[in-house]
């Protein structure tokens, strides 16, 4: 399989959703197979996650790459001898992508509080950006998962002659309250801690303690009782190997980029943007994600359908948690190999 990583670097200033300009910002991006204008199937990543689908294999508990390997490769619902797949970052996640924790090029400095708010809006117009600059004027289809499909929406509503389909995996309209609520309190956590110094912590002496207990109380939304106990042996090894992960996660993930990225995907709604669709658009939910819980996502759906989008909505078999979408190749292979036929 031909792989390629790289990087768009913007050649002006971005304009902000908020009125901002985000001076000569860049997007990691990575390939699968050889992408070609109006064949390309381009994939975007969660909250968490790099945009490095495929790895490499990481070693620690948190791992940000990888996340793919149920979805693309050889056989599998992408595979890019016939699909080739493109990857970019989103703006906000700190692995190559412009984030808080990225060097502002016209001061040398990490960017860090300074780098102006990000909203789903402005991570679509970098995607379409660095399409631009890898020759794509048009793909296949468009496939998110979590934050990622937001995005996708945002973004085929943006450019409605971008994608013949869009794919949102354990996306709705916009999170559940509580969620939002939840996720919207990162800032003002990491700020009430010492060892977060208005931003000015060093990458020895972060807010660690603080992240770890974010990334906890993440994880209990990614990952519910019933899966914890299909994975681990006993409720001790589960609660373990979650602490880990928090761990893992305090020493690596830089906390204002999560909380840049918690304040977009917070701070979402896309139904606004349905009637400018005109992609096909399927829904796939899992049925305990509390990200996206599936009555959520049947609601975006009728949404969707009432505003003139042929769309579809599938509630998955099998682990529902949102942590376990990716987890099955099986029964992703099926309704995107199907829906992917019909862009």
């Amino acid at each position: 399989m031909i792989q390629a990583t790289g990087t768009h670097l913007f050649s002006v200033p971005l304009p902000l959703e908020e009125g901002e300009l985000l001076g000569n910002p860049q997007v990691a991006w990575e390939t699968y197979g050889e992408p070609s204008d109006g064949k390309a199937v381009v994939v975007l990543h969660d909250l968490s996650h790099s945009h490095r689908a495929l790895g490499p294999e990481e070693d620690g508990a948190y791992r940000p790459s990888g996340w793919g390997r149920a979805l693309v490769g050889a056989g599998l619902a992408l595979d890019p001898e016939f699909t080739p797949v493109v990857v970019p970052g989103l703006l906000g996640s700190p692995f190559g992508t412009t984030s808080p924790a990225s060097v502002d090029p016209a001061t040398g400095e990490r960017w860090g509080l300074s780098l102006p708010p990000l909203t789903v809006l402005d991570m679509a117009r970098g995607v379409s950006a660095t399409l631009r600059a890898l020759g794509l004027k048009q793909v296949r289809a468009l496939v998110g998962v979590g934050l990622g499909g937001l995005v996708a929406l945002r973004l085929a509503a943006l450019f409605p002659e971008l994608a013949g389909g869009v794919v949102a995996l354990g996306s709705a309209r916009a999170l559940p309250e509580g969620v939002r609520e939840k996720l919207g309190l990162s800032w003002q956590l990491l700020r009430a801690d010492p060892d977060f110094r208005e931003g000015l912590y060093g990458p020895d002496a972060m807010p660690r303690k603080t992240m770890r207990r974010l990334r906890l109380d993440f994880l209990k939304l990614l990952y519910g009782r019933e899966h914890l106990a299909s994975v681990h042996p006993d409720a001790e090894a589960a609660r373990l190997a979650l602490e880990a992960e928090a761990d893992a996660f305090a020493d690596t993930f830089d906390p204002v980029s999560w909380a840049t990225l918690c304040s977009a995907y917070a701070g979402c709604d896309v139904a606004d943007c349905f009637q400018h669709i005109r992609a096909r658009v399927l829904l796939m939910a899992g049925a305990t994600d509390a990200l996206a819980p599936a009555n959520r996502v049947r609601d975006t759906y009728h949404l969707l359908s009432a505003a003139g989008v042929s769309a579809r909505f599938l509630e998955l078999p099998g682990p529902g948690d949102h942590g376990a979408l990716l987890s099955d190749a099986d029964r992703l292979h099926g309704p995107l190999s199907d829906f992917l036929r019909r862009c």
